[in-house]
């Protein structure tokens, strides 16, 4: 049983190293049921290694650049989505176009996004409507709670970097590629 374990770990280690590391917690991603229930398991004694808790509080440890496997799983196990909103509305007077946004946020001891706090945006929109975009998307997405020892947590300053394109229909297989961070609406 340990061995078939470590071999789905490993496996959700290599696949999401193929993807690319970064620093950033994405909100855009989501884990499917079936593959969360085979790393849920893990949380509960990864949570010392990956996690700094004090009170009711939690935040990601960082890592150097060499222990990349090691964050990724971190990332996997505590702030991947279990269900990623597919709809977001406008924000209004947003111009069509691409905005790269950078922002901050919490998740709460329900699994919900919280706190969102934009640090920086280039392109079409402004802060206030990047935060209104933001707002919008986050209502639908969802986090595991963080339980440890029958004990809740928030999970605290979380980072994210996201490019989204507002544009036409005509606009969304121009900009897509596969897996690449990109929203559009």
């Amino acid at each position: 049983m340990y061995k078939k374990s470590l071999l789905i770990l490993s496996f959700f280690l290599f696949s999401s190293l193929s993807l690319g590391m970064d620093l950033n917690c994405s909100i855009d991603k989501e884990l499917s049921n079936d593959n969360f229930q085979k790393l849920k398991q893990f949380r509960q004694q990864a949570s010392s290694i990956c996690l700094n808790c004090v009170g009711k509080e939690c935040e990601m440890k960082s890592w150097q650049k060499e222990q990349a496997g090691d964050a990724t799983v971190c990332k996997l196990l505590f702030c991947t989505a279990t269900k990623v909103s597919r709809s977001f509305k406008r924000p209004d007077g947003a111009k069509k176009g691409r905005t790269k946004i950078k922002f901050n946020y919490n998740i709460s001891e329900e699994g919900q996004i919280k706190d969102i706090r934009v640090k920086s945006t280039s392109g079409k929109m402004n802060d206030r409507q990047a935060y209104k975009y933001l707002q919008s998307f986050v209502r639908k997405t969802t986090f595991e709670p963080l339980v440890i020892d029958d004990k809740e947590y928030k999970l605290t300053n979380l980072m994210s970097e996201i490019v989204v394109n507002i544009g036409g229909t005509q606009d969304l297989n121009k900009y897509n590629a596969a897996d690449s961070k990109l929203w559009t609406n």
